[in-house]
């Protein structure tokens, strides 16, 4: 394996390249990034207007204004709107206790690493044995300040992973 500026890799340095996922394929870059515009794009057509996001939780517009200037609701801007994901919500209105952890989130994160963030499973938080979502932790959570101290703890190893 050679890396990208052409020098020869040790046999061993290449192993671990590769068991670690870094790649000298062009193709597999090319790939990468279209599975990323492929899921922004998604998260933008799934994610709410300021005016959905208010009819949701039942306020006005400039409380989630507000709100979004506090740092309790998360959104991002696509095409000069501000769009909020649909993961920080429920049918009935927004995840309970994510606005006491959305406030500790990196305004460095990509919109994409905020929402896997939140929504895919966090090996520090598990249920029955098995790791689960932030958005599923608090949704289940009692409201204990353990629990939500425990989700708060990952958003700041997120922090931590990202600086």
């Amino acid at each position: 394996m050679k890396d990208p500026a052409g020098l020869a890799l040790s046999e061993h340095d290449a192993a671990l390249l590769t068991d670690a996922g870094f790649v000298t394929d062009p193709a597999a870059a090319t790939a990468a990034k279209g599975d990323r515009d492929i899921h922004m794009q998604d998260l933008v057509r799934n994610s709410l207007s300021v005016a959905d996001s208010a009819q949701r939780l039942g306020v006005t517009t400039a409380r989630v204004r507000q709100r979004l200037t506090g740092g309790t609701l998360w959104a991002f801007t696509s095409d000069r709107h501000r769009l909020l994901p649909p993961a920080q919500f429920t049918a009935g209105g927004a995840v309970p206790f994510l606005d006491q952890v959305l406030p500790l989130l990196s305004k460095e994160l990509h919109s994409l690493t905020v929402q896997a963030l939140l929504t895919q499973p966090q090996p520090s938080l598990t249920v029955d044995g098995r790791p689960v979502s932030i958005v599923a932790w608090l949704t289940g959570c009692a409201g204990a300040a353990s629990d939500i101290e425990q989700a708060a703890a990952v958003i700041t190893a997120a922090y931590w992973e990202s600086a």
